[in-house]
């Protein structure tokens, strides 16, 4: 066998391959002879047929199985033997055979890049330093209580944090109708400004069973073009007001979380916090981790790695809509999701070659903790996870995203950090509660 390498371009390459006749025809003969002793053809007892007549009948299948297995350990024992680290499955282009001569393969591929990853030390970090005060507990708290509060029909003028189901009809300053201008058995909670502006302030103090008309612009940039910037008359029919009522924080409240009471309770919230207060800082210093390491290391990009990563960002939004998957991706999404496809490959070229650098091997104990942390919702987890356990394929994942992992927790120790105060609700953006005046 003789082979050459060629480099089609920075990172493709061709590797040429030439199988020799001999060796070729030397395992054709050896297969079909241990063919000819378990063959049934007709007309030939079990294991007695000619091996010409064995060669007549599965010769062709034989040299087809034969020449795939010969290319196949031959790309591969090249690729030991030439160091070289393929990125994308290889392309086989054969040349046409003819009996009794050599067979010449060329195989077509990616290879990673060969870099040297710079600027992973040192850092330069921002990290919130963040003192969880009374406030921020109480926020939390209401919350809480948001989740499992109600609403309460009531006879009172509607008044904003009030929820109103109604009725509507809407139509042009021309009287045309259009789409989205009539709607029954609507809820709408005032002072949410997740309506047409104005639609919200326009009802308070309206009552129950009254009838409002009243006239509003829609905004220049409404979903709707068509409607952009054009004046609508609205009739509206209030059919109920309700207010939302919070529970107290007492013993039976509490209880409904699973502890013993209310201090046990108060606790448990603040251990929460602490717990996601972490998890927010640590994700906000891998976002800049991330950057600064995309920004300081221009790499070169696999093709066929970036394609990857891009049909897999068609299939997740495709699931997210409930769409079925298709093939094609269409030039204008393919265009929306090309950047960050080309970024999720740059990042898992970066890491990798740190780790190599690093010479970071997975802790065990970090990867039973993600298998816990993935299984915990499950019906049986312990199942579950014992399942899983025992499949390479989670195994190679769970190795993967252990290193990540402590890759990021590497690089955020051996960073320049510089400790900024920020209060909890920013960090982890939340927005005040707005609570109704009466919440009994």
């Amino acid at each position: 066998m003789t082979l050459a390498v060629e480099h089609g371009s920075e990172l493709e390459r061709r590797l040429t391959l030439t199988i020799g006749a001999q060796e070729i025809e030397t395992e054709i003969d050896e297969r079909l002879g241990r063919l000819s002793t378990r063959a049934r053809i007709k007309g030939f007892r079990p294991g007695k047929a000619p091996l010409s007549v064995i060669r007549q009948h599965y010769g062709q299948d034989v040299r087809q199985d034969v020449l795939r297995e010969l290319i196949e350990k031959r790309y591969w024992d090249s690729i030991s033997e030439q160091s070289l680290r393929p990125a994308s499955a290889p392309s086989f282009e054969v040349q046409p055979a003819v009996s009794g001569q050599p067979v010449t393969v060329t195989a077509v591929f990616e290879v990673f890049p060969d870099f040297k990853v710079e600027g992973y030390e040192k850092i330069p970090l921002r990290r919130p330093k963040v003192e969880i005060a009374e406030a921020d507990l109480a926020l939390v708290v209401d919350k809480l209580r948001r989740q499992r509060s109600h609403w309460h029909p009531i006879e009172r003028p509607a008044r904003p944090g009030d929820r109103l189901f109604l009725d509507y009809e809407a139509s042009l300053a021309d009287g045309s109708a259009f789409k989205g201008g009539a709607g029954r058995d609507v809820y709408v909670e005032l002072g949410s400004g997740r309506e047409l502006p104005g639609f919200e302030a326009a009802l308070e103090g309206a009552v129950k069973d009254e009838e409002r008309t009243f006239e509003l612009t829609f905004p220049d940039n409404h979903l709707q073009r068509e409607l952009a910037g054009q004046r609508a008359h609205f009739k509206v029919r209030i059919r109920e007001i309700s207010e939302l009522h919070l529970p107290e924080v007492d013993d039976e409240f509490c209880r409904s979380f699973g502890t013993p009471g209310c201090e046990e309770w108060y606790e448990e919230v603040r251990d929460s916090m602490r717990r996601e207060l972490a998890e927010a800082i640590r994700l906000r210093l891998k976002a800049a981790v991330d950057e600064h390491l995309v920004e300081s290391n221009p790499v070169e990009l696999p093709k066929a790695l970036v394609e990857g990563e891009i049909r897999q960002l068609h299939r997740s939004t495709l699931q997210q809509l409930g769409l079925e998957a298709r093939e094609e991706i269409p030039d204008t999404l393919r265009a929306r999701y090309e950047p960050a496809a080309r970024r999720r490959v740059a990042l898992s070229l970066i890491y990798r070659e740190l780790i190599r650098e690093l010479g970071l091997t997975p802790d065990p104990a970090r990867m039973d903790a993600l298998l816990e942390a993935a299984v915990t919702e499950s019906k049986n987890p312990d199942q579950l996870s014992s399942e899983l356990r025992s499949d390479p394929r989670v195994r190679q994942d769970l190795e993967r995203l252990a290193l990540e992992e402590q890759l990021v927790d590497w690089l955020i120790e051996h960073a320049a950090v510089e400790e900024v105060p920020e209060s909890f609700t920013s960090v982890l953006n939340l927005d005040p509660v707005r609570l109704p005046e009466s919440s009994s």
